[in-house]
């Protein structure tokens, strides 16, 4: 089984990143939690990442000791 973390990229007080930590949290998923600022310079790096500039977004980090062949066979089961 491949692994998989997942990075919730969130805002405080965002209505919308709130619905989508209460669904992570009503199905148990595990995520790590990245708080993004209102600043310009925090929104350029969101938008390289994910492609856009709003929260939430939910990052699919694939992390292994052999991350090529996590990557290969992440590709073969879902591609």
């Amino acid at each position: 089984m491949v692994q998989k973390d997942l990075v919730l990229f969130r805002l405080e007080g965002c209505p919308y990143c709130k619905n989508a930590e209460d669904a992570l949290k009503k199905k148990g998923v595990k995520y790590r939690k990245i708080e993004v600022m209102s600043a310009h310079e925090d929104r350029k790096i969101l938008k390289q990442i994910s492609g856009q500039t709003s929260v939430p977004v939910l990052l699919q980090v694939i992390g292994a000791k052999d991350q090529d062949d996590e990557i290969i066979k992440l590709l073969e089961e879902e591609y």
